[in-house]
């Protein structure tokens, strides 16, 4: 194969991180031509850094100095076939691997510098089994996606809150969300997967084939290989009601009503709450009642006479389109970066907030055991500390139905907890590092008053500690799966599980 000089030079972009470990063992044309041979073969796109496309596409979801990184490729794949290859070359050429599907993790694992990434974000497969009322779905579909094309048939995927999340991540992690007190967590409407091992093997998982990874990726998250296809049932669900309810209000006190609040809530009512600072704490508190309307409105009233709404779209909608509510997604976005002081101003200024595009964000989170004075204290003191377009959530109280499924899947469920989170966003490059140490200190305050296991997709601590910790007893099962299907640790930029 005759190679001319303009492909060598593209190829000559990702040669160096081929050659420093291949040198001893082949030559530079064999490495180049094995390079080519491997990229032609792609069904989907092999992005260089010498590609007009590089630097969009090497950006993750909570991009920040920390996560600003430089990998050597990215594969975006079509199929499983291109996953196969992409995993194959990596090994050829001793190459890290990170995986992508929405890329939102909050850590930037889904990224790597001098790595390849493999991307399976444009694997949008969704086909609907309406009489067995499942869905079929490709590794790279979100949230809204699959919302939208379950919707003309009254049902509904239990997913997360955000509608922007990667199926794959959420689910593998185990999956919180908007349905977990009726339905549970995502992982458990999990019925199958398509899985590329680290041997470049397509396995499947169900509970009859290869149970024991089946067990593992409901909650073991991205450790023991590549989703490709997802088999996920759905709950007969068309309308809630739901929406944002914004107010100002003293945070310790609001948040005493809340844990009160949803201490006694039934399994229908899930509430979310995002609190920032301007000149004065505003919060938003993010309602989903799947159940009766009468009983809804009931329930709800204690929470929307708290205080004057400054802002309140609860009402009857769409399940998919929950968050479609005026403003919302943007709020949800944005961190409610450019609300008004004044409510007369409020929708004006939602939908400038929209138009925000922030270049950096950072999130660290975990899990709360309670919601104790002490703990409020803390919250509400970081509130208060927070620099503009920093923001504090509480929510995802373990409770209902989630609590009751038994231990068919790995994700660990710890009734009564919360989790929590604080984020900042800024444009300006040189307030990089005063928004990283708010955050950075705020969540080191928060670990010390939450000790125990965290939600692995909250989890901000990559430490095996930690990872061991948030397991709990399920650790030692999902070490062996890991030593079985993934013994070199092919997979490895997630909440580890070492094999």
């Amino acid at each position: 194969m005759m190679i001319g000089r303009r492909a060598l030079l593209t190829l000559g972009m990702v040669s160096a991180a081929i050659l420093a470990t291949r040198a001893a063992r082949t030559n530079e044309l064999t490495s180049l031509r094995r390079f080519a041979s491997f990229r032609s073969a792609l069904k989907g796109d092999l992005i260089l850094p010498s590609d007009a496309e590089y630097e969009r596409a090497r950006r993750v979801g909570s991009f920040n100095p920390t996560t600003d990184k430089h990998p050597a490729m990215i594969a975006r794949c079509a199929d499983a076939s291109d996953v196969i290859r992409a995993i194959e070359f990596s090994e050829y050429a001793s190459l890290d691997v990170a995986v992508r599907s929405g890329g939102n993790d909050v850590l930037g694992a889904s990224s790597c510098d001098g790595g390849m990434v493999i991307d399976v974000s444009r694997m949008k497969r969704i086909e609907i089994d309406t009489k067995a009322g499942i869905a079929h779905v490709g590794g790279g579909v979100r949230a809204r996606e699959l919302n939208i094309a379950t919707e003309p048939f009254g049902l509904a995927p239990v997913l997360a809150c955000y509608p922007d999340l990667g199926i794959s991540g959420v689910t593998l992690g185990g999956g919180l969300g908007w349905l977990l007190g009726t339905h549970g967590a995502a992982c458990d409407h999990l019925l199958g997967a398509d899985i590329v091992c680290a041997d470049g093997r397509l396995l499947r998982a169900t509970a009859e084939e290869n149970p024991d990874l089946f067990w593992a990726i409901r909650g073991g998250g991205g450790n023991f290989g590549i989703a490709t296809g997802l088999d996920l049932g759905l709950v007969p669900l068309d309308t809630v009601l739901g929406g944002a309810f914004v107010l100002r209000a003293d945070i310790a006190s609001f948040l005493r009503f809340y844990r009160d609040f949803m201490q006694d809530a039934p399994d229908a009512l899930t509430v979310e709450l995002m609190i920032f600072t301007l000149d004065a704490p505003l919060v938003l508190a993010f309602v989903c009642w799947s159940g009766d309307q009468v009983q809804g409105e009931r329930t709800l009233r204690p929470l929307r006479t708290f205080a004057p709404a400054l802002f309140d779209s609860i009402r009857r909608v769409p399940y998919a389109h929950l968050t479609d509510s005026p403003g919302v997604l943007a709020l949800l976005r944005a961190g409610f970066a450019a609300i008004a002081e004044h409510p007369g101003l409020v929708m004006k200024a939602i939908g400038s907030i929209g138009r925000l595009q922030p270049q950096n964000f950072f999130w660290r989170g975990g899990s709360l055991d309670n919601l104790d004075q002490n703990t409020i204290d803390r919250l509400a003191a970081i509130v208060q500390s927070a620099p503009r377009g920093g923001s504090v959530g509480v929510g995802h109280y373990m409770h209902g139905e989630i609590c009751r499924i038994g231990s068919e899947t790995s994700f660990v469920r710890r009734p009564g907890q919360f989790t929590y989170f604080v984020s900042a966003r800024w444009n300006d490059s040189q307030q990089s590092d005063p928004n990283m140490q708010w955050a950075t200190a705020s969540y080191s305050q928060m670990r010390r008053l939450s000790p125990g296991g965290t939600y692995v997709n909250y989890l901000s601590d990559e430490s095996e500690s930690a990872v061991k910790e948030s397991y709990g007893e399920n650790y030692a099962r999902l070490q062996s799966v890991k030593r079985a299907y993934d013994p070199a640790n092919i997979f490895h930029f997630n909440r580890n599980i070492h094999p």
